[in-house]
């Protein structure tokens, strides 16, 4: 058959160097189901892109002859301030990275996923339903259609944070749907630091260190020598074998030592050789 009469397939085919033929189904998709999703897939930068164009054609004016309006060192100083306070750590400097690591994380772990073949028979990919910033990174929450499970994504959490450029990614079903999946996305770890600043040492900064008597520690610790006299009644006395040989009786409560150690015995006789 020549080839300008050969119909085209849904699908698209892969050759390798060994002459094997990877096919690849495409869903078949509507327009407009496809602009919608494409208007889903790029929403942030839409809104950013709108809300650009805004400005510059609404307040570019205003803006403009405002800065020509000011002295050349206002403009500097105002510029400095401006970007001091994008470098500085506030709220909407953590809230504009925390949304730029979101939509590149979704955008990445998507290439990741059609990379993996992580499709069903149709060809339709794993849904995104959302992207949020946590302390450690972000995390992202997968709608797996008919024929997907978590189990397509089995010994694929090294490639995920590899694509998401993150140190590592946890995979977790949800308990209640099994179509539900979450992706743990850890770009940072809060308790890497060497030291961790205690707020009680503010509180007791101030308190003296108090002086502790070694003397007296060691006359709590010993025992009386009250308590080291054997008391007559309840001493055990020798008792006689039948050869005549007096043998005698040792209590359960007694240590066994050897010569070179020292047992050290409290007020309520517990051996307290290993604190002192």
């Amino acid at each position: 058959m020549p080839k300008s009469t050969r119909k085209r397939s849904l699908g698209r085919a892969r050759s390798t160097s060994r002459g094997a033929i990877e096919t690849i189904t495409r869903p078949n998709q509507s327009w407009p189901v496809k602009l919608l999703l494409t208007v889903w897939r790029w929403r942030w930068e839409l809104y950013v892109l709108a809300a650009i164009a805004y400005i510059v054609i609404a307040h570019g004016d205003a803006i403009s002859g405002y800065f020509q309006s000011n002295p050349l060192w206002l403009n500097a100083l105002l510029i400095i301030v401006l970007c001091g306070w994008i470098v500085t750590d506030n709220p909407a400097r953590r809230f504009v990275l925390n949304r730029i690591w979101c939509v590149t994380t979704r955008h990445r772990l998507r290439a990741c996923l059609i990379e993996m073949r992580v499709l069903n028979y149709s060809g339709n990919l794993p849904f995104i339903l959302g992207c949020f910033a946590t302390k450690t990174g972000q995390v992202v929450w997968l709608w797996m259609r008919p024929g997907q499970s978590v189990e397509d994504l089995d010994n694929k959490a090294e490639s995920l944070a590899s694509a998401c450029w993150a140190s590592k990614a946890t995979i977790a079903r949800s308990k209640r749907n099994a179509a539900i999946v979450r992706i743990e996305i850890d770009r940072r770890d809060p308790l890497a630091k060497k030291t961790i600043d205690s707020p009680l040492l503010e509180d007791t900064s101030g308190v003296p260190e108090a002086a502790v008597a070694d003397d007296a520690v060691m006359a709590f610790l010993t025992p009386d020598n009250t308590d080291s006299v054997p008391d007559e009644s309840t001493t055990n006395r020798p008792a006689k074998t039948a050869s005549g040989e007096t043998r005698t009786r040792t209590s359960k409560t007694t240590a066994a030592v050897n010569d070179s150690q020292t047992v050290i015995l409290g007020a309520n006789g517990e051996d307290v050789s290993d604190y002192v």
